[in-house]
C-alpha cells in the first residue's frame, strides 16, 4: 500500500522517511517503509499479520495509482491516494481520489484484476449513494497486443474476449467507450467494444426418410467475442475530466446505478457540453 498513518495523519510513501514508525489506516499494525531503486515505494505490514489490507498488491497496480494522482495534482487539483470512503463496502478504498474546483469527489478505480460482478456494482452503488463521480478503468491485457493491430492511429482487435467486469464498465459508461490502462507505456487508451460476428458453416445430411436437410451458410453475433478499438495512446497529463448523470439501467444481467460518472476527456478535444456537465 502506498499510504499509511504518522501520529494520526496520512503520509503516502514517496514523502515519507525511514526512521518512524508507521502505521497502516485500516488495522492500526506497524508497517515497514519499502524504498529502493528497483520498488515501487510502498509500505508492507510488518508480519504476522491477518489485516485484509496486507494481500499482495502489483507494482503495475502502485504505479498507475501514484502516476495519476501526480498528474491530477499538477494541474492543480486536491488528490489523494487509497482515499478510505466509510460507505464503501470490503476494502473502503478508492484507488485515487480528486476534488473538482467546485469540490466534487471523483473517485478513480484502476482495475488490474478481474472483479466480480456483485463487487463491482456494490462499489459502484456505494459511490453513487454517497455523491461521489466515479470512472472505472481497466488494465489492457497484454494479448490485446499480441492479437490485434493498428489501425486508423489507434489499435484494433477484431476478435477480443471481454472480462465480464470489462462488458459492465463498458456499459457503464453509456456509449462513451471505456478508458483502459497500459501498464507497460503508462498510457491511457480509449476503448470501444462493438458486436462481433463469425460465420456458421453450411452442412448438409440426410435425415432416416432420405431427406436432405441444411443448416448454416450465414453470419451471427457472437456472445463470447467483441471487437476491441483503441484510440490513443494518452498520457494522464493531456486528459481532462467530464462529470456528467446517468440514470439506473438494468441489461443482460448487468446493474448500473443512477448517479455521477466521470469521464476522461483529452485536452485537445474538449468542446462545449451539450448537457449539464463540469470539465475539471
Amino acid at each position: 500500500m502506498l499510504i499509511a498513518e504518522l501520529e494520526g495523519n496520512r503520509i503516502d510513501a514517496f514523502t515519507a522517511q525511514r526512521g518512524p514508525t508507521y502505521h497502516c489506516p485500516h488495522c492500526r499494525g506497524e508497517v515497514v517503509l519499502k524504498k529502493g531503486p528497483k520498488v515501487v515505494h510502498h509500505f508492507a505490514h510488518k508480519p504476522p499479520t491477518t489485516c485484509t489490507w496486507a494481500k499482495g498488491e502489483t507494482r503495475a497496480h502502485m504505479e498507475a495509482k501514484a502516476l495519476l494522482a501526480e498528474a491530477l495534482s499538477k494541474r492543480g487539483l486536491r488528490a489523494e491516494m487509497e482515499f478510505i470512503v466509510k460507505s464503501l463496502p470490503n476494502d473502503r478504498r478508492a484507488d485515487v481520489m480528486a476534488w473538482s474546483p467546485n469540490k466534487k469527489q471523483i473517485a478513480f478505480e484502476l482495475q488490474h484484476t478481474a472483479i466480480g460482478r456483485e463487487e463491482i456494482e456494490e462499489r459502484a452503488s456505494s459511490y453513487a449513494r454517497a455523491g461521489i463521480a466515479q470512472i472505472w478503468i481497466p488494465f489492457i491485457k497484454a494479448s490485446v497486443w499480441k492479437d490485434g493491430y493498428p489501425r486508423s492511429g489507434g489499435w484494433f482487435v477484431e476478435r477480443y474476449s471481454p472480462r465480464d467486469f470489462e462488458r459492465w464498465v463498458h456499459g457503464f459508461a453509456q456509449g462513451n467507450g471505456m478508458w483502459m490502462y497500459d501498464p507497460k507505456d503508462k498510457a491511457f487508451w480509449l476503448g470501444c467494444l462493438t458486436g462481433h460476428q463469425t460465420y456458421v458453416e453450411e452442412s448438409m445430411w440426410y435425415s432416416e426418410g432420405g431427406e436432405e436437410n441444411y443448416s448454416g451458410g450465414f453470419w451471427k453475433y457472437s456472445k463470447r467475442y467483441k471487437e476491441l478499438t483503441l484510440e490513443g495512446p494518452f498520457k494522464a497529463e493531456d486528459l481532462r475530466i467530464k462529470v456528467t448523470k446517468r440514470k439506473a439501467y438494468y441489461k443482460s444481467g448487468h446493474r448500473w446505478p443512477a448517479g455521477h460518472i466521470a469521464n476522461f476527456v483529452p485536452a485537445n478535444a474538449v468542446q462545449p457540453a451539450k448537457t449539464p456537465a463540469e470539465k475539471v
